[in-house]
């Protein structure tokens, strides 16, 4: 699978994580350059390494051990290929940049000839064994959730909330009870939009309705998944917050989600509770939209790129590699028509990992009339308010060719 950033983007770098023995084992996949006819090969790998270092981190996991664990290298011994001297306990204090760096400086040492230069290869194929609270070794498909996904559970910010459901757009979420599942088909600034199988359109549910019932899991530890509580949307809400890491359903009437302290590494359960056997895992773990998805997104590139090593993003006009351009999906891939998804290149443009795509993707950004609109609630001297400022007014040549699923985005996840 591959993680996503704090704002719910999803990272192009492939991880996994098994059981070894009594251990867990998180492999985060090697790098590789493009060759004629395929793109390069997990390029968001240090992202990747960095995002995965820091949710183990906020697990205060430990690093039992790490090792090179590529085809070339798996017939040295393990001493000749490892890449840590000690174990190594993670927590906020950890600085996962340097440990970062420091893990690629002795991958690129592994197996490396004594004359060689350069610095070598600091992005190959990884496994790092680690213990992790509350953790056992048959809880691997559990951590890889938790892993992938932003540790949202400490984070109940509006933006926080928004990029969560932004990554579960296309996943069929189960109700707690398993009977029924919810779909998210778009988030904009307000609304999340979720269908059923009585609403296959969807409906919009308030994001703040969501991000008021996380709040209520981080204070309290223990939520009961009913009307009274949680609102008239009792059972999506339910349903999503046990997509949060950690999370577990107990008991039956009324439903009661149960989520652990992160930074504990402990379950606060009351009293009441304290003798119910937590049964497995009840979120989804695989995710069929994304393979459609990846797929279709090589698909989007190699028409949008049309072979070029380096094109310009189409909202800020900014020339770059391939790599760092990504194939927007003008309208969401969640709520097109299988037409509408087949029509390439239209209904995509390439769009920068330096800004453009996120702000496009959350609204901060749209076209109007062949030119680009800016949020006008963020402030112009924030971070986000200068670069939406430096995208304002701008032209967008592909407005006409476009218009259908520009004004989409305008009426449904622009931030107006």
């Amino acid at each position: 699978m591959r993680p996503f950033s704090g704002t719910g983007i999803e990272v192009d770098s492939e991880f996994a994580v098994e059981s070894e023995n009594d251990l867990l084992a998180v492999i985060l996949e090697s790098r590789g350059g493009a060759s004629p006819g395929s793109a390069q090969r997990n390029p968001d790998y240090n992202v990747a390494l960095d995002l995965l270092l820091s949710r183990l981190a906020q697990l205060r996991a430990t690093v039992v051990d790490a090792f090179v664990d590529s085809v070339t290298t798996r017939q040295l011994p393990l001493e000749k290929r490892r890449i840590v001297a000690a174990q190594i306990n993670l927590d906020n204090d950890t600085d996962v940049p340097q440990l970062r760096a420091e893990l690629g400086k002795a991958a690129a040492a592994v197996n490396r000839a004594p004359n060689a230069s350069g610095e070598g290869n600091r992005t190959r194929r990884i496994k790092l064994l680690v213990a992790v609270p509350g953790y056992a070794a048959s809880d691997h498909a559990t951590l890889a959730v938790a892993l992938a996904r932003p540790s949202l559970a400490l984070d109940v910010s509006p933006t926080a909330v928004r990029g969560f459901l932004r990554s579960l757009i296309g996943t069929a979420i189960p109700t707690v009870s398993g009977s029924r599942h919810n779909t998210i088909l778009a988030v904009d600034s307000r609304n999340v939009t979720v269908a059923t199988d009585r609403t296959p359109t969807g409906q919009p549910v308030p994001i703040s309705e969501v991000a008021a019932a996380m709040e209520l899991t981080k204070e309290q530890s223990v939520v009961d998944v009913s009307v009274d509580v949680l609102g008239y949307r009792s059972a999506f809400i339910g349903a999503v917050l046990l997509q949060l890491p950690g999370a577990r359903v107990v008991g039956a009437s009324p439903a009661r989600v149960v989520i652990g302290d992160l930074l504990a590494g402990d379950l606060n359960v009351p009293n009441e509770l304290s003798s119910v056997d937590v049964g497995p895992f009840q979120g989804t773990l695989d995710r069929p939209a994304t393979v459609r998805q990846r797929r279709e997104q090589q698909q989007l590139r190699a028409a949008l790129l049309r072979g070029r090593a380096e094109a310009e993003c189409e909202l800020c006009g900014e020339k770059y590699p391939a790599r760092f351009l990504w194939a927007s999906h003008i309208k969401k891939r969640a709520a097109a028509t299988d037409q509408e998804a087949r029509d390439i290149p239209r209904v995509a443009m390439l769009a920068c990992v330096f800004g453009c795509d996120a702000l496009f993707e959350d609204g901060y950004v749209s076209v109007e009339n062949g030119t680009i609109v800016g949020a006008a609630s963020v402030a112009g001297s924030a971070a986000i308010g200068r670069r939406i400022g430096q995208l304002r007014g701008r032209s967008v040549d592909r407005y006409a060719d476009a218009a259908v699923y520009f004004d989409w985005h305008r009426a449904h996840v622009f931030m107006s």
